[in-house]
């Protein structure tokens, strides 16, 4: 190709996208793209190489969402067992520049640029249009991070916010902190809001309601995907004790993302990204989120002037990274 070609990535615990864009064109429509299961493949420079060799892209620069703090290099990823070493992606790259992003600061760019139809309103509010921006998002693990309005435009902010203590606020929620840190130790909030956190939610009132649990939900079960399972049988009314989960889930999905939008007082807006959001969406707009997220005592009526949106495009940290590729 004759023009300038950036690659952009959103590498995952899970699976990763990779795909071509032209910095020059108007919008963030891929010139190519592809879907790989990151762990089929030893390194992050053995699948850009993969993805290179596949669709003959030469880029002029290369720009990934990793899983993982960025300030130090090579980057350890969180959840994926990789050094992810630019050196070593620009080498099997015919030496392109090559940039990390922490992969919610490309979300959180990626929100930038994102259609009216890839969102669904969980709160109105009233957006200040320079207002700070709040990102959580839970999937494999849970991420959270931000925007902020910096010499005439947004800069993302990166966070591992996700890994900080877990704090109860009822007694039901006292005996799941006892629950999981006798599982792990230190309970982050990552313990609590992600897939494996629903799980585990899931397995505590188990524990507690022995004669309520359902066999073809528990671990010996060998679920694929014992989350998607759960939220399931819940949103499907299989299950009493998955419907209690799944709801205790959204309540403190809700007050996390109200923690966060505190601590950033993101009045801009809050995103709620990752894969888990879409999948329980019914879930998340029964009020059960929005209750969590209000429940801050006095700053709770601050709290209910932010907007909140449910981000159903999978591919919005993709278009971060490529967004960062182009403005930056």
């Amino acid at each position: 190709m004759g023009t300038p070609v950036i690659i952009a990535g959103d590498v995952g615990g899970t699976k990763t996208y990779l795909a071509a864009f032209d910095p020059a064109a108007q919008g963030f429509d891929p010139l190519v793209e592809q879907r790989y299961q990151t762990a089929s493949y030893p390194s992050a420079g053995a699948l850009l190489k993969a993805f290179a060799d596949e669709t003959q892209i030469d880029p002029s620069r290369t720009v990934l969402g990793v899983p993982g703090p960025v300030h130090q290099l090579p980057v350890r990823a969180v959840n994926l067992p990789w050094l992810i070493d630019p050196s070593e992606i620009s080498a099997v790259l015919n030496n392109t520049d090559v940039h990390l992003l922490n992969d919610l600061q490309a979300t959180s760019y990626g929100t930038l640029v994102l259609e009216p139809d890839d969102l669904c309103q969980l709160n109105e509010g009233q957006r200040d249009p320079k207002g700070n921006i709040a990102v959580i998002a839970a999937g494999t693990g849970l991420g959270e991070g931000g925007l902020c309005w910096s010499e005439g435009r947004y800069a993302a902010i990166a966070s591992e916010g996700g890994h900080a203590t877990f704090g109860p606020s009822s007694p039901l929620e006292a005996e799941l902190w006892h629950f999981l840190n006798e599982r792990y130790g230190h309970v982050s909030w990552e313990r609590v809001i992600s897939g494996h956190g629903l799980a585990a939610i899931y397995d505590f009132l188990c524990e507690r309601h022995p004669d309520r649990a359902d066999a073809s939900l528990a671990p010996e079960a060998e679920q694929s995907d014992r989350a998607d399972a759960i939220a399931r049988a819940s949103l499907e009314g299989h299950s009493a004790l998955a419907v209690t989960a799944l709801d205790l889930f959204a309540l403190l999905y809700g007050r996390e993302a109200g923690n966060l939008a505190l601590k950033l007082m993101s009045s801009g807006g809050v995103f709620v990204g990752g894969g888990i959001a879409p999948k329980i969406l019914a879930k998340l707009r029964d009020g059960r989120f929005m209750e969590g997220f209000m429940d801050k005592g006095r700053m709770g009526e601050p709290l209910a002037a932010i907007p909140v949106h449910v981000v159903l495009n999978d591919k919005t940290a993709l278009l971060g990274a490529a967004y960062w590729g182009a403005q930056f």
